[in-house]
């Protein structure tokens, strides 16, 4: 993953009409883990990877494209 892959999550969100707040929500993670998605300081763990994909509208293998 990279910084297509921070960039995307932020624009998909966006797009989404979420704040990263409602994100981390919906995801059961703390919004400072979506902030640090979104600027490449970590990732999401493996398992968050389903369920990012179906709240954001796209599949897992567009989200990691």
């Amino acid at each position: 993953m990279n910084e297509n892959f921070c960039n995307f999550i932020k624009e998909l969100r966006k797009h989404n009409r979420l704040t990263q707040k409602e994100l981390a929500n919906i995801l059961g993670v703390s919004d400072k883990a979506v902030s640090k998605w979104e600027v490449g300081d970590s990732y999401p763990d493996i398992s968050l990877l389903c369920p990012i994909a179906e709240t954001l509208g796209v599949s897992v293998d567009e989200l990691l494209k």
